[in-house]
């Protein structure tokens, strides 16, 4: 997802998404207190293209014009998505899915949205990937500041300066 140290994982392929989320929902149900607890999930078909729309650049557009062509519409809605006119866009256009999905990026891999500033630099987020990729957790910023760069914007809720 942009704009977070996950921005450099990959994703899982569509079958491994399915398999977690079937445990997770397995999981759920055989709680005691299942009746209270509520669990959603997208179905993978639909994760995959989620996926390539976050991820992707401004190729991706060529994609969406061609499944609107192909006569794609109000595909966020569940009974009007057709995963196989989706698949036929990524065909005509020559766009690979894998390609924005089930790779890791590299540290230096410039992302189509790095152009934005939102106020968290890019260093920061690296760093927080390494730390995740090691297991290691970052403390809440009211508690101690991780230096993400939030201050800059001198707007919004940020603990920078008061720790």
């Amino acid at each position: 997802k942009p704009f977070t140290p996950f921005q450099w994982a990959s994703m899982f392929p569509a079958e491994e998404y399915t398999r977690r989320a079937l445990i997770v929902k397995d999981e759920f149900q055989a709680q005691l207190n299942r009746k209270s607890l509520k669990y959603n999930w997208h179905d993978a078909q639909t994760t995959v293209l989620e996926g390539v729309m976050a991820r992707g650049d401004r190729r991706v557009g060529r994609v969406i014009e061609e499944a609107y062509r192909l006569g794609c519409l109000f595909d966020s809605w569940t009974e009007c998505f057709d995963n196989d006119l989706w698949m036929q866009a990524f065909e005509n256009t020559g766009l690979d899915i894998d390609f924005y999905n089930l790779r890791q990026r590299g540290a230096d891999e410039l992302f189509p949205w790095d152009f934005i500033d939102i106020g968290v630099s890019r260093k920061f987020l690296y760093r927080e990937w390494e730390k995740a990729m090691r297991g290691e957790v970052t403390p809440n910023c009211r508690m101690q500041c991780s230096g993400c760069g939030a201050a800059a914007f001198g707007g919004g809720v940020c603990y920078e300066g008061k720790n």
